[in-house]
């Protein structure tokens, strides 16, 4: 389990945050159904869920910081 470098609890995932536009269709009994999300790569924000601070703004880096670091095997 990764631990958060700014309040150095252990997370298992991370809330992200994008900003752009919802594309809904409404019916005729005023249900709405999303359609699409269209990122306007402004905000990609991947916060801690515990502290809510601001870990990566990057899906790679973040993507790498739940996966751990490999830990090198040594070969004798």
């Amino acid at each position: 389990m990764s631990k958060c470098p700014k309040c150095k609890q252990e997370i298992n995932y991370l809330n992200n945050y994008q900003s752009g536009e919802n594309h809904y269709q409404l019916d005729a009994d005023g249900e709405y159904e999303l359609i699409d999300f269209i990122n306007d790569d402004k905000t990609n924000d991947f916060e801690c869920p515990l502290c809510n601070e601001v870990i990566f703004t990057s899906e790679d880096k973040a993507y790498k910081f739940l996966r751990g670091k490999k830990k090198k095997t040594v070969r004798c």
